[in-house]
């Protein structure tokens, strides 16, 4: 199985699945999945901009749009999680994860699923420590806070996650890992 990895996307739907299909051919390959670790921006429409934390020069609708509105289906079937700079009102609605558009599946605040044999894990959001031993207590309408912490890490999804006995083979995090400045080139 061939599997691309985006780190934050952005929004950038059209942009990726181009860029995919640009190496398969050029490759002479098939990517079988797609995953993308977090700031993934799945804006529906103009509602969901406001309650996306990034600074105003960056509210753009990007092309999540068209994926969700059906006017475009991803060609690879893809696989996110949560980031900080998301619309916290979409991805609140489905904090155990889901379909957001036709191919493209959110793993909730933290999930794991198998697609043809293979585990894959994830954890959304980004860490922050006075907000990880609170429950999810953010609704809309959001204040500047609120838009914030919807992404902040809780330490009851990192407990679910822990009750999973079987191995992941492939885990995603928005956040790096501590240390992994130290490997790779």
């Amino acid at each position: 199985m061939k599997v691309a990895v985006e780190g934050c996307c952005h929004g950038e739907l059209d942009k990726i699945y181009e860029s995919i299909q640009f190496l398969e051919k050029k490759d002479n390959v098939k990517v079988d999945l797609l995953l993308c670790c977090g700031d993934f921006q799945a804006v529906r429409n103009e509602a969901d901009m406001i309650c996306m934390a990034v600074p105003i020069k960056y509210r753009q609708m990007q092309t999540f749009y068209k994926y969700y509105s059906g006017e475009k289906k991803a060609s690879v079937l893809t696989i996110f999680i949560g980031g900080n700079h998301e619309a916290s009102n979409h991805l609140q609605e489905l904090p155990y994860g889901g379909w957001v558009a036709p191919n493209i599946y959110y793993l909730g605040y933290a999930g794991v699923v198998k697609y043809r044999g293979v585990r894959i894990g994830g954890l959304s959001g980004i860490f922050k420590p006075h907000d990880y031993r609170k429950g999810h207590f953010e609704y809309p309408p959001y204040n500047q806070q609120t838009m914030r912490s919807a992404y902040h890490v809780r330490n009851i999804e990192v407990f679910k996650l822990k009750q999973i006995k079987q191995h992941m083979d492939i885990f995603l995090s928005h956040d790096w890992p501590r240390g992994i400045y130290h490997y790779g080139n």
